[in-house]
């Protein structure tokens, strides 16, 4: 006799639908009469995506400076980085860049913001490490040089081979 599991409550079936919104955040669009769905890079596909857009990772640093980042700053960065952020966004779709510029405005809009929304973790991703780096400079540099645990202390040093003894001069 097969046993009947309870089901889900509502809530764990909301968490069950966020965690694979998380996982797999590909969204389906209908812009420019044709159905289009916008997907997260892949590992290798965004580290070339991080390469080409790196200035524009740099803005999205300099835009946290409050440690928030907002879709409207980032929307003017769009304007600001025109010459690689439709590259990549539609990258993201498999069009055109032509075709996504020949959308009309509001079409546009609603893909740029669907994108970013889709890549947005990718996207913190590459500016959470470059503030991890940056952070890790600013430590040695004003912790100053450390000696690697496998260096022997001045004057402490053995020869590597019975022929390497110091000669006296």
């Amino acid at each position: 006799m097969a046993t009947k599991l309870p089901a889900a409550p509502a809530s764990d079936a909301v968490t069950a639908a966020d965690d694979l919104a998380i996982l797999h955040p590909d969204r389906t669009l209908v812009v420019g009469g044709r159905s289009i769905v916008i997907r997260e890079y892949g590992f290798f596909e965004g580290l070339d995506v991080a390469d080409r857009a790196s200035a524009f990772i740099a803005d999205l640093i300099a835009a946290t400076d409050d440690g928030r980042l907002r879709y409207a700053q980032v929307r003017r960065l769009f304007g600001r980085h025109r010459a690689v952020v439709p590259q990549v966004a539609a990258q993201a779709a498999d069009i055109t860049v032509d075709w996504l510029v020949s959308l009309p405005e509001d079409e546009q809009e609603l893909f740029m913001a669907t994108w970013f929304a889709v890549n947005a973790a990718f996207f913190v991703r590459e500016v959470l490490a470059e503030l991890r780096e940056a952070q890790l400079l600013a430590a040695g540099a004003s912790a100053g040089a450390i000696s690697s645990p496998d260096s022997p202390l001045p004057g402490t040093a053995r020869p590597t081979s019975s022929g390497d003894a110091p000669s006296a001069s």
